[in-house]
């Protein structure tokens, strides 16, 4: 199937087809972030727990919107890229 097919049948999630490499610097960051949290789970009160889960998931919703932009970005400056390449004056033109 075509690139152009996955898109239009909704089946392409470049957020979710994105894994980075076991072990990684990503999954090392991961597993401490959550060595983290466990720690802070058993030494704050539930209703402080519960603020700093808060806070993660709020930082989670902004590094979403952030990839997002990366990725329109990205996408923009490959079409870009694609047009200055076709609209090279050096480059033989089909007839």
């Amino acid at each position: 199937m075509s690139i152009m097919e996955e898109i239009y049948n909704g089946k392409v999630y470049p957020s979710e087809q994105v894994v980075p490499e076991k072990g990684g610097e990503y999954w090392k960051m991961h597993q401490r972030a959550d060595k983290l949290l466990s720690e802070f789970e058993n030494q704050l009160s539930k209703e402080d727990y519960a603020k700093l889960n808060e806070i993660c998931d709020c930082m989670i919703d902004c590094q979403d919107i952030m990839c997002l932009e990366f990725y329109r970005l990205g996408f923009s400056m490959g079409l870009l890229l694609m047009k200055e390449a076709e609209d090279n004056p050096y480059l033989p033109k089909e007839e």
